[in-house]
């Protein structure tokens, strides 16, 4: 069967020289290629730890348009409308259950938060979270002071409320930073 198959030496040479050729072109290319991955690995980590450093890198760069300063202008509002004073001054109960008239607040106040819910488009999450946060805290409040059992109807309830003070409230603290992010774009 193989009898017919002869080869000489100088075959063999260039066949063992071929497969040598072959498996140097491999390893020098498939080195190049690991070379290039390494180097690859090593800017997209140096590219990452910048990243970490700088805060914020991440967020697309705002301008000051007429939407923004619309939307801004809207969440102003907004927290002025929501706070406890403002609200329990411009809202008088609707009937003499204090029940009633806490929960006509609370949709008052969500309906304003609904009104406004798409300005979040405008503004950075951490402003959007303080405002949802104030919206939550004076809700809270409501609630709080109308479970209180020496308050008995809706007339007491609105003095209760009124009679809250705070400093440094969470809606101030949200329109400061709405503030603070809309002088940043202008």
């Amino acid at each position: 069967m193989f009898s017919n198959f002869t080869v000489d030496w100088k075959e063999s040479l260039l066949i063992l020289l071929g497969i040598v050729v072959v498996v140097l072109l491999f390893y020098v290319f498939n080195r190049k290629s690991i070379v290039q991955e390494k180097e690859a690995r090593k800017l997209f980590k140096e590219q990452m730890q910048h990243n970490k450093s700088v805060p914020y890198i991440n967020e697309v760069k705002r301008v000051a348009t007429p939407q923004t300063t619309q939307a801004y202008e809207r969440l102003i509002i907004l927290m002025e409308r929501i706070d406890l004073h403002k609200l329990v001054t411009r809202i008088t109960p609707i009937s003499s259950l204090k029940q009633d008239y806490a929960t006509f607040l609370i949709q008052n106040i969500d309906q304003e938060y609904d009104f406004n819910i798409s300005q979040q488009l405008y503004v950075s999450e951490e402003a959007w979270a303080l405002i949802a946060t104030a919206k939550q805290t004076i809700i809270q409040q409501i609630l709080k002071t109308s479970l209180k059992n020496d308050i008995t109807d809706a007339n007491n309830l609105q003095k209760a409320l009124l009679n809250i003070n705070e400093t440094n409230s969470v809606s101030d603290l949200a329109k400061n930073r709405l503030k603070q992010e809309f002088k940043n774009l202008v």
